[in-house]
């Protein structure tokens, strides 16, 4: 099995590929938004992947189900969402440069697929494997997916539509990183074992200080 600390070695060599490529592309390639968002997209799957095997992992080890989800029933929910959305995202990258007559510059889209494979190769290995199965994080994987929809959609809608630089793209890709990095700061902070998820209401986690003693409150961190 493969100790916690790896899976975040894995997940900083994600957040480099989804922080490199689309600054190689823009500033390099010639890119816009849209080999980005499609980018952004597609690891959606990804975190659903992740989320569905801690799910079952955890299941199979006597822990039962977070907020009510199954495995099964999160799969089919979540796949159904995420393939809404997608369609929402091809509909955007196809009609949004014609709505704003504002013609894409191409791309490559091989070099979005292949660092998406590589990552979801990387993640879903390291979900399989990692000690000890982490959380299921249904809360980030749909919050993932509604970021995407409401701000890095909008942030693509005023690019085209004030003609803006595709440069300007550059937001949309540090957005990405920080919210990234966000979660690496709490996931080894869970890793340490120093820090649990505890659940505060139906449906709802806040990762709690572990007390140094047996029972006692625990020091609230973020909800």
């Amino acid at each position: 099995m493969i100790p916690a600390p790896l899976r975040t070695a894995g997940l900083w060599l994600s957040v480099a590929v989804y922080l490199v490529l689309p600054l190689v592309g823009l500033f390099a390639w010639g890119w816009d938004w849209r080999p980005i968002v499609l980018l952004y997209w597609l690891e959606n799957i990804t975190i659903g992947g992740v989320v569905f095997i801690s799910l079952v992992r955890r299941a199979r080890g006597g822990e039962g189900v977070q907020a009510g989800f199954p495995a099964a029933f999160f799969l089919m929910h979540y796949g159904l969402f995420t393939f809404v959305h997608g369609v929402f995202v091809i509909v955007g990258i196809t009609l949004i440069p014609i709505m704003t007559d504002t013609p894409g510059a191409p791309f490559n889209p091989w070099w979005v697929l292949l660092a998406w494979l590589l990552t979801t190769a990387v993640q879903w290995v390291l979900a399989l494997r990692v000690v000890p199965p982490r959380p299921g994080g249904i809360g980030s994987a749909y919050g993932r997916v509604i970021v995407l929809h409401v701000v890095i959609l909008g942030a693509v809608w005023l690019i085209a539509a004030f003609g803006l630089p595709s440069t300007v793209a550059v937001a949309l890709v540090v957005l990405h990183a920080v919210v990234d990095v966000i979660e690496l700061v709490v996931g080894s902070r869970m890793a340490s074992g120093r820090y649990r998820w505890e659940q505060t209401s139906p449906g709802r986690f806040a990762l709690r200080r572990i007390p140094e003693g047996e029972g006692g409150p625990s020091d609230r961190v973020a909800g």
